[in-house]
């Protein structure tokens, strides 16, 4: 029987990732929606890379994603969302998430959600728990397609760590079904499977 081996984090690659992201958040004025100046902004993001240079000496993960670090940041909902040039008609307060309190924090070794398309994320999170995997929530989800914004044209993606109602049965669904083919926060069912939709996760979080 073949075994994948566990590889050390690539600090090297992280630290290309974590500054090519850094600046395209720059870009997009990611400090105002934040509500930081550009200062306390990089110094958070200098304190947060130092935590991820002290806690990731020694981790050994096996590779799953393509995407080597994700940089997260938070802040305002809709003005993130008109970041990637989207829109939504959904009301936000009907929306949970697994998420953290920290406005900023990095994710490792993440799956653009290629390997679940296709399948349910009610089928992705059972994969995920044998894994040692989680589900990318909505600001995640966001900050992917910050970074990415050409996943959506390959694949939709589902938010299986988040839920968009309180019966927790629909679930965000990020696609670019407008008619300017622009992303559109809309809801998909938990137990849907189709073609298009995949969902996406990561393996290792950090925060400061």
């Amino acid at each position: 029987m073949f075994f994948k081996r566990k590889e050390k984090l690539n600090i090297d690659s992280l630290k290309n990732a974590f500054d090519s992201q850094k600046k395209i958040l720059i870009e997009k004025n990611y400090p105002a929606i934040l509500n930081m100046s550009l200062e306390d902004f990089n110094n958070a993001l200098e304190s947060l890379w130092k935590s991820v240079l002290e806690k990731s000496n020694n981790i050994e993960i096996e590779i799953k994603g393509n995407i080597p670090l994700l940089l997260v940041a938070k802040g305002n909902l809709q003005e993130r969302i008109k970041k990637i040039n989207g829109h939504t008609g959904l009301d936000f307060n009907n929306i949970k998430s697994n998420e953290i309190a920290e406005k900023i924090y990095i994710l490792l070794d993440v799956e653009d959600g290629t390997k679940m398309v296709a399948k349910s994320s009610k089928e992705a999170l059972k994969i995920f728990g044998k894994e040692n995997r989680q589900a990318l929530n909505l600001d995640e989800s966001i900050a992917l397609l910050t970074y990415y914004p050409n996943i959506l044209k390959d694949h939709y993606l589902i938010t299986a760590g988040s839920f968009y109602n309180k019966d927790d049965q629909d679930l965000p669904l990020l696609w670019l079904l407008d008619e300017d083919h622009n992303p559109e926060l809309h809801y998909a069912w938990f137990d849907i499977a189709h073609g298009s939709y995949g969902t996406a996760s990561y393996s290792i979080k950090f925060t400061k």
